[in-house]
This record gives structure tokens, C-alpha cells and sequence, in this order.
């Protein structure tokens, strides 16, 4: 199985320049997040198994294997933006070796195409948003444990902040700005769409009802922490331990008190909160562009799908003959 980590080779390093030659492996290898990785080396191992069941080249791949593994993939129930992702992993992998991509191929790009015309666009199994009232309900039954502490606050910040799980999971002590105010400052480091590590200041107003940012002094003051990793995982003492909680793990939390309050296990997850979030500053005509300072997306378009969502039926042009 080809590997997706860069192995680049340069000749004749003098001695030195070692440290220079180990810290170019390192900047190659971080070109991807992990989770980008992560998903591309999935990606890559599904096309290089169907290669192998009908005895075909992986790599040089041809733009008449490709097109035919995602046609096969299109008829099997996967997603246009799936299919894009795993192109992505073949490209990647053929810039590694050295070889020439067939994916930006007419061929390639055509039946793509097509298969958007034909299956559409629209993301799949996509999070159900967890509103205000539901995100409440699901602080509500957090026990006042150390365990019950850290889970306030994970869901009161996720959603106070519209946090991508990923945000959540690296948030770090230094990250943390609190005024005199009561409210909060998040520094992103690096999200989704600033794989540059740009970052910027995601602003979270603690608020009446949710208190994220009491919930969160909470958190920090009794498990002691005060550098490092925010959220840690907690050990059978139930002391918190130097363990960073992982993106999945905040995915777990959600899924556990959503399905406390009775909403699909399925149906929800840690977006549920990001999704939450914009759904129910849509329900109260927040202005866009305060919906996106908290959000940090880039494009409105994103955020607009939301909004759609939320405002399907304000003003509905049936108002006043249906």
C-alpha cells in the first residue's frame, strides 16, 4: 500500500546541512492537516482495492481507469464532493511519485461533470442543527462532576462559538483571552479554510442562559489546568489527565446528551452545534455578516445555506391565500 507521507530524497546532503534536510521533510510532510491525510490515505486504499479486483494500474492511473472507478462509485450511493476528495488523494499521490496526474484529464473532469448533473450536488447525511433551546436542555443534564464540567462546557462553547469540532479539540490555554466583561476570545490557530494558519479571534459573549464562558472557568479552574490542552480526556479517578481530547471525541459528547434529550443519535453530532448556531441566529434575522465574525467562514454562501434553511417559511409567498 503506497504510503501518503512524503519520503523526498536529495542526494549528496552535506553534513551541515542535516538539520536543513530534516526540517524540509518536516515542512513537506505538514503541507496537509492531518485529518486531510488521514482522509486521502482512506480515499486512496478504496480506489487502490477496486484496481485490484479488476486487475488495473493504480499508479500511473489512466483517465479511462478513473472515469470508470467513478462511475462505478457514482452508481453505488457515493457523493459528488466524496468523489472529488478521492480524485484529490489520486493526484496527490501520482505529485509524490512524479508522475503525471490523469485526473485534470477531459475524460476525468467530464464524467464528473456529468455525474453531478445526474446525482446532484447536495452533501448527504448531513448534521441536523441542535438549536438554543435544545442546547439548554442537554446543560441542563450535565452532573456536577468533573466529567459533567468538561461536557457544559464543550457543548455551551461549541455552540456559543460555532466551533468545527477539529477548532474545539486544538484550542489551548494560550488560546483564551477573558475581559473584564465576562466574555471570551478565541484565537484560531488554524480551521478548515485557513490551512495557512492565518488565524483570527473568534468572539464569544457569555450571555443569560448558556454561559459558555462561566461554564468554561468552570472546567478550568476545578480540573486545575492552566497551559496546555483545554479539553482532556479524564481518568476512572476522575481527575483530568495531560490526554488531549481528539475531534471525535467532542463528536461523542454531543451525540451522548443529544440523544439524552431525544434527538436522533444518527442525526447529530458535534456540527450540530456550528450548524445550531447559525440556524438560530437565522430564526432571529441576525445580520450575515455577525453570523460569519463568530463563524469564521469566508463565504457567504456557506452560511446562506443555513439561513435558507432557518427562514424557509418567514414571509412565505402562500403567507396570506394558503
Amino acid at each position: 500500500m503506497t504510503t501518503l507521507t512524503p519520503q523526498p530524497s536529495f542526494s549528496g546532503v552535506p553534513a551541515e546541512l542535516q538539520k536543513s534536510f530534516e526540517a524540509a521533510i518536516g515542512y513537506l510532510r505538514a503541507q496537509l492537516a492531518p485529518a486531510t491525510l488521514r482522509a486521502y490515505q482512506s480515499d486512496f486504499r478504496i480506489f487502490c482495492d477496486w484496481c485490484e479486483r479488476f486487475k488495473l494500474a493504480t499508479t500511473p492511473a489512466t483517465p479511462e481507469t478513473l472515469a470508470l472507478f467513478l462511475s462505478d462509485q457514482a452508481d453505488s450511493g457515493v457523493a459528488a464532493v466524496t468523489l472529488e476528495r478521492r480524485l484529490a488523494s489520486i493526484r496527490y499521490v501520482h505529485q509524490m511519485k512524479e508522475l503525471p496526474s490523469p485526473t485534470d484529464h477531459p475524460l476525468v473532469r467530464g464524467t464528473l461533470t456529468g455525474i453531478r448533473r445526474i446525482h446532484g450536488t447536495l452533501p448527504r447525511n448531513q448534521k441536523e442543527p441542535i438549536l438554543d433551546h435544545q442546547v439548554f436542555r442537554m446543560l441542563q443534564l450535565t452532573p456536577d462532576t468533573l466529567l459533567g464540567l468538561r461536557d457544559r462546557a464543550i457543548i455551551a462553547l461549541g455552540f456559543a462559538g460555532a466551533f468545527r469540532r477539529s477548532e474545539l479539540a486544538a484550542l489551548d490555554v494560550s488560546d483564551l483571552k477573558f475581559d473584564q466583561a465576562g466574555n471570551l476570545v478565541c484565537l484560531i490557530r488554524r480551521g478548515k479554510t485557513d490551512q495557512g494558519g492565518s488565524g483570527f479571534e473568534k468572539p464569544i459573549l457569555n450571555g443569560r442562559r448558556l454561559q459558555p464562558v462561566t461554564h468554561l472557568k468552570a472546567w478550568l479552574s476545578t480540573a486545575g489546568i492552566d497551559e496546555g490542552a483545554v479539553f482532556r480526556r479524564v481518568d476512572w479517578a476522575g481527575a483530568a489527565t495531560e490526554q488531549r481530547l481528539s475531534a471525535q471525541w467532542m463528536a461523542r459528547v454531543v451525540k451522548n446528551y443529544a440523544n439524552q434529550i431525544g434527538l436522533g443519535f444518527t442525526e447529530f453530532g458535534a456540527h450540530s452545534l456550528r450548524s445550531g448556531f447559525i440556524t438560530s441566529a437565522g430564526e432571529r434575522d441576525v445580520q450575515l455578516y455577525k453570523i460569519m465574525e463568530v463563524t469564521g467562514q469566508k463565504d457567504p454562501r456557506t452560511v446562506l445555506r443555513y439561513l435558507r434553511r432557518a427562514n424557509l417559511f418567514k414571509d412565505h409567498a402562500g403567507e396570506d391565500f394558503l
